[in-house]
């Protein structure tokens, strides 16, 4: 699910000159495409200054690639969008503050993972006798090899 992001003037302007960079080097939607590996759908959205497809973090790696592709070195614009995009990503009716419980409520709604589920099997002991033995053999061979 994604949130409405807000236009704002420094991600139209982004847009605008993503656009005529492109339309000035001659390539096409689709060549841009295979170039970045990004959707050609998400570049449309982005030339035509949509930005409520994606959550603003993609977006915002979105439009720094293919500003790097298009050789636009905007950095302050590029800046001013990722603000803009991050801003507007946290609800509107949270006051000032509460965005520290809304990243964290976020943050909760991935499952906790269970790190005792993670360790290794038993039969561990064997395969660590085995390792040893085939490292001695390797030095074993090495030795009567060179001697």
């Amino acid at each position: 699910m994604t949130e409405k992001v807000s236009t704002s003037e420094a991600l139209m302007h982004m847009a605008r000159v993503l656009k005529n960079a492109r339309a000035k080097s001659g390539l096409s939607l689709d060549e841009v495409s295979r170039y970045t590996r990004i959707q050609k759908y998400y570049l449309e959205k982005i030339e035509e200054g949509d930005f409520s497809f994606l959550p603003g973090a993609y977006i915002i790696a979105y439009i720094r690639e293919y500003a790097r592709e298009m050789g636009v070195s905007e950095n302050e614009t590029l800046e001013q969008c990722k603000k803009d995009l991050i801003i507007s990503s946290v609800p509107s009716n949270s006051t000032p503050g509460e965005e520290d419980s809304f990243f964290e409520r976020d943050r909760k709604s991935f499952p906790a993972i269970d790190f005792r589920s993670l360790r290794l099997p038993d039969s561990i002991p064997p395969l660590k006798i085995a390792l040893v033995l085939i490292v001695l053999a390797a030095l074993i061979g090495l030795f009567l090899f060179f001697k």
